[in-house]
């Protein structure tokens, strides 16, 4: 009975008087970041806690009246929560009063979510027969560069057929003449190239035998014997054979677009330089620089254009040449125009 009384005085002294305070901590000496090191992908978050110790040696958690910076340039920090941004190696600091404490930051790339694809010209042109290797790269969204994915390769149109060389290239074998695509695929994204696929230009060798339309062809294949045939020694023999001829001719090589824009300024040019200086003297021949120009920039235009690249070409060069001789012939006929 004396037991059940004692232990009911007692449980009523800790009713009243409660638990045990604590004891309390004295002025901050030093902090700690935890964790120390951590790795982290660019765009995912990380959490981190500030403990503190007096001088007497108590703990006490600061986490919530610490202030959090970062030197990572496109990361951030909400209260203890850092996101990383930038790839590479990065400082996370604690500030509490004027005590702080850092942690390493290493930030990998993220996810990929943009995708380019190289070369990327607006078409990419071939011929058919020929092959081009294609490249991709990628980036997080934090615009870092991915570094380890891997590219799925496709052709949209039926103007070749495309294989892998690697994780991010492959090599496009153009099989037939027509417009289409080389798309590139990684993860949820995907990137593409208009590809541009013309018929080889036909060569003909003008020195190749023929003969059609031959009639001596079968007689001139039949041996005879003729007596009063002088003997040709080995030395006359090699002189008479004529000798072996090699077709050096080869497929067109089209300039690009933006070379015929600069050709045309720059014959339109000459072209005023030629007739403005003289513009008011009275030169019976002065239609020769024109003239000359003229030719010049159309033999140019047939001797290195391919078709069917600025076909209108040459029909300009005419006109401007038509224009240039107006205009300075007006001058030349209206005096009071100099």
């Amino acid at each position: 009975m004396s037991t059940r009384i004692l232990g009911g005085i007692a449980l009523l002294a800790m009713l009243v008087v409660g638990t045990p305070p604590a004891f309390a901590v004295g002025p901050i000496v030093s902090i700690a970041i935890s964790p120390s090191s951590v790795t982290a992908a660019a765009g995912s978050t990380r959490i981190f806690t500030v403990s503190g110790v007096d001088a007497a040696g108590e703990p006490a958690d600061l986490t919530t009246n610490s202030v959090f910076t970062t030197t990572d340039p496109r990361g951030t920090t909400k209260a203890n929560v850092l996101t990383a941004g930038k790839t590479g190696n990065w400082v996370i600091t604690a500030n509490y009063n004027n005590l702080t404490s850092s942690a390493t930051v290493t930030v990998r790339p993220g996810p990929v979510t943009d995708l380019t694809v190289n070369p990327n010209s607006d078409p990419e042109r071939l011929y058919n027969g020929e092959t081009l290797t294609f490249s991709a790269e990628a980036f997080d969204a934090f615009d870092n560069v991915v570094t380890d994915f891997t590219v799925r390769w496709s052709v949209e149109g039926k103007i070749g057929t495309i294989a892998s060389t690697g994780k991010t290239s492959a090599t496009f074998t153009a099989s037939a003449a027509g417009r289409g695509k080389v798309i590139a695929r990684s993860a949820d994204e995907s990137s593409s190239v208009e590809v541009l696929v013309e018929q080889a230009p036909f060569v003909s060798n003008v020195n190749a035998p023929s003969s059609a339309g031959n009639t001596n062809a079968s007689t001139s294949l039949t041996p005879t014997t003729n007596t009063n045939a002088p003997t040709l020694t080995n030395e006359s023999a090699a002189a008479a054979t004529p000798p072996e001829t090699t077709d050096t001719t080869k497929p067109c090589t089209p300039l690009q677009r933006a070379s015929w824009v600069w050709f045309y300024i720059g014959y339109v040019v000459l072209l005023v330089l030629s007739v403005y200086p003289i513009r008011k003297s009275r030169i019976a021949w002065w239609w020769i620089g024109p003239l000359v120009l003229t030719i010049l920039a159309l033999w140019f235009y047939f001797q290195y254009r391919c078709y069917p690249v600025y076909p209108a070409l040459p029909y300009l060069i005419i006109i401007a040449g038509i224009v240039a001789a107006s205009w300075y012939n007006w001058q030349r006929t209206e005096p009071n125009k100099l």
